[in-house]
């Protein structure tokens, strides 16, 4: 086979592995013997965790692994992706490999972007659940011009603090929902109905309560409807970088989860648009307030496409092994990664990881306990 051209950084990166590798010296180490990590290879530890142990514990420890987990019929290629994974850029010196799949992994350095079609169906839903969170925080500046007027608010007159006041209290309803309600259920939505169960629960709520904004006839009743859209907007926006992350495979893995700053704001533009676009929209003889309450309404439309897109999406693989669903996770990661064997080695660190890390940050902050309030 013709010797691919290799990538300089990719050369420069697998340097710095094999200094991890040297520096560490675990020969029998066993990942769940927490207690063995000492201070002298910590760093070595948090850059490379499994660098240093023979193949044949890394062999052993990973047929253990899937034996043990469900995951008996694809054992020889979690043994492989175990291996990778004690060295991911050192792959063509393991002859457990076939050309192929050292093909593919160099593929992986050098082609960082080429991934499947489903992973970027699922970057495309964090998108647009990124543009819902911008919208619902945007669209009520345009409404704000038009519905304090409507429901006996005039906090542009002299004298009139307190409308001023409710004015303000409607407007960061959202927010403080999120403070007092959201940040709470996070973690029980989450465990209750996973990754994308969350997403679509929040995606609904928010659906509902931008509609629900729209044929509000008070300032309390708008306040309640946009209090809940807080329901929406604080677990949505913890949730999906999380996701993001779980499903990204690493090299590209920040670039992705960095979206959801960019397409906050790609939506916060969106919201403006929607605001101008409604500006001049005129009474009906039935509705009062037109313009805004499609302003408000507008925000529901994306939320729409995420409760239609986010089941077509694998669950995040990381939650599923949280639920001891080991064969599901492999079978998510096959979707998410190019080859069988990226999946395997993906699958592995997400066990082992864990193990070696969380002794190895116990001694760190042991050792700098200043660290810890960081």
């Amino acid at each position: 086979m013709t010797d691919v051209k290799r990538d300089p950084s990719v050369e420069a990166e697998k340097r710095e592995y094999t200094h991890a590798e040297q520096s560490s010296q675990s020969d029998d180490f066993d990942p769940k013997n927490k207690l063995h990590l000492d201070e002298s290879n910590v760093n070595a530890k948090l850059a490379n965790p499994l660098a240093g142990i023979p193949h044949a514990k890394i062999e052993e420890q990973a047929l253990s692994f899937a034996h043990s987990h469900g995951l008996s019929e694809h054992a020889d290629l979690i043994r492989k992706g175990a291996l990778v994974a004690q060295d991911p850029l050192g792959f063509d010196s393991l002859s457990q490999l076939t050309p192929e799949e050292k093909a593919e992994l160099q593929r992986e350095q050098t082609h960082r972007w080429d991934q499947p079609k489903t992973l970027y169906y699922l970057v495309a839903l964090c998108s647009m659940a990124a543009a819902v969170q911008g919208m619902d925080e945007t669209v009520i500046n345009g409404a704000n011009l038009f519905w304090p007027q409507q429901f006996g608010l005039f906090p542009d007159e002299p004298g009139r603090g307190r409308d001023q006041w409710l004015l303000g209290l409607v407007a960061s309803a959202p927010y403080l929902c999120c403070a007092i309600l959201g940040c709470w259920l996070t973690d029980p939505l989450n465990r209750m109905f996973g990754r994308r169960g969350t997403i679509f629960i929040t995606a609904t709520l928010s659906w509902l309560t931008c509609f629900w904004q729209g044929v509000t006839n008070s300032w309390p009743h708008l306040f309640a409807a946009r209090f809940v859209l807080g329901l929406g907007v604080g677990p949505k926006s913890s949730t999906v970088p999380v996701y993001a992350a779980e499903c990204s495979p690493a090299p590209i893995r920040g670039a992705l989860v960095m979206m959801w700053q960019m397409w906050t704001a790609f939506g916060i533009m969106l919201g403006f648009v929607a605001d101008l676009m409604f500006y001049h929209v005129k009474d009906t003889a039935n509705i009062t307030g037109l313009n805004w309450r499609l302003m408000l309404g507008s925000a529901g439309v994306p939320a729409i496409a995420i409760m239609a897109q986010v089941y077509f999406c694998p669950e995040s693989p990381r939650w599923l092994m949280g639920r001891g669903r080991y064969l599901d996770a492999f079978e998510s990661l096959c979707r998410l990664r190019k080859t069988k064997i990226m999946a395997a080695r993906d699958l592995y660190c997400a066990f082992t990881l864990p193990f070696y890390l969380i002794p190895a940050n116990f001694i760190m902050m042991s050792r700098h306990p200043h660290l810890a309030g960081r």
